[in-house]
């Protein structure tokens, strides 16, 4: 499938270490136990549609996926797809972390699919894949080259052993998947011209088996969901802060996952942890009745590869979205109709959440068209045909 609305990526410039306070490297800690807690139900779902495919379609599998974790990619990018291919029939596959992997499991499977694998003993078995004649899948939705080593993440994908496995996953898979268009022409300019790009997906039937509420209060609520995101929050802030300054008891802040450290104390923002599979957090954010959610991203080369998870969770959950004007989202919002965008900048948030909290009708129809745009982009079953009919030729 060719790659569209190709761009080339901008240099990121030079950044200091940030420099975290112990409440911000606690709660980024916490959050990390969280998630990895609540993502074990993912393991948990997995090993359940293992185990319930028949001992005779054990035998030949048509996908064995090696991932680094049990990691939200997981669960959106591969868990989702692969469960609703083996609900429809002739489709079994088994999910691995790095440290249960065999030959002879991998003799099994007719695809390997990677999934965000840096350590030099996982490469071994995609060394092992092509011994066997299987099909190798790398699936990449970030792009580690580009990280700055000015967090613990960031120094772990800059150690020059794991940047010189990811390139080799990246050179000698057969197939790299991509959920980037930037990040799909990155790879295949340097290091493999075989680069599947296509979007993630929503699965709209967990949505729809939801009862719509009507909003509890005549409160505007603007929220956020996600990791931890100081960085893209820096100009936020402060717009932020005016806004509860002016609009007093009108606007109330919710964050889901992460709230910048300037803005835990306050008595206008509630924040809840995440740990939680996706399929809760997905429901989760689809009955929190925001009015305005928040997607914030700096502009740099590493943060203009990644993919549009922001966008696709808003519309699915029909709440009018706010974005940073850059690569990851202008391609995809109509402004005034899918979604908001805005310069990444104090002054351009705060014009931006003033002009959506002042015009209620904007943000209806933004909810409206938004969803309808996601269910045509995003369903599930395009992801489904994307994945059948560009990688696994089922």
């Amino acid at each position: 499938m060719a790659l569209t609305r190709k761009r080339s990526p901008k240099k990121g410039r030079n950044r200091r270490p940030v420099q975290l306070s112990a409440y911000q490297l606690g709660h980024i800690a916490g959050f990390q136990r969280g998630k990895e807690d609540g993502f074990q139900q993912g393991r948990a779902d997995a090993v359940q549609a293992r185990d319930s495919i028949p001992t005779s379609s054990k035998q030949q599998l048509v996908a064995l996926v090696i991932t680094a974790g049990i990691i939200p990619s997981l669960d959106i990018g591969i868990a989702q797809p692969f469960n609703e291919l083996n609900k429809r029939g002739n489709f079994s596959f088994e999910i691995r972390t790095e440290d249960d992997v065999s030959k002879e499991i991998i003799a099994q499977a007719h695809t390997i699919v990677f999934l965000r694998n840096v350590e030099p003993a996982a490469y071994i078995y995609l060394e092992w894949a092509h011994e066997l004649g299987k099909r190798t899948v790398y699936v990449i939705d970030d792009n580690f080259l580009e990280i700055e080593p000015i967090t613990p993440v960031g120094v772990y994908y800059a150690d020059p052993i794991r940047r010189e496995t990811f390139i080799k996953f990246l050179r000698n898979s057969h197939i790299v998947k991509v959920d980037s268009s930037i990040l799909g022409d990155y790879i295949q300019e340097r290091f493999n011209r075989k680069v599947v790009y296509f979007p993630g997906s929503v699965d709209f039937d967990w949505l729809d088996q939801q009862e719509q509420r009507e909003a509890e209060t005549g409160q505007i609520v603007i929220g956020y969901e996600g990791g931890s995101k100081e960085e893209d929050f820096a100009v936020v802030v402060p717009a932020l802060k005016r806004i509860l300054n002016y609009y007093g008891g009108f606007v109330r802040l919710e964050f889901f996952g992460f709230v910048p450290a300037a803005l835990a104390n306050h008595s206008a923002v509630k924040f809840e942890e995440c740990g939680m599979d996706y399929r809760s957090f997905i429901r989760k954010l689809n009955d929190s009745q925001w009015d305005i959610g928040l997607a914030p991203l700096e502009d740099h080369t590493f943060n203009n590869t990644k993919t549009n998870n922001k966008l696709r969770e808003y519309s699915a959950c029909r709440i009018a979205g706010i974005y940073s004007n850059t690569p990851v989202y202008e391609p995809w919002v109509t402004q005034g109709e899918t979604g908001y965008l805005v310069p990444h900048t104090e002054k351009g948030w705060y014009e931006g959440i003033v002009a959506m909290i002042e015009n209620p009708t904007m943000r209806r129809q933004i909810k409206d068209q938004a969803e309808s745009a996601a269910r045509q982009n995003f369903s599930l079953t395009t992801c489904l045909d994307n994945w059948n009919t560009l990688i696994l030729n089922t």
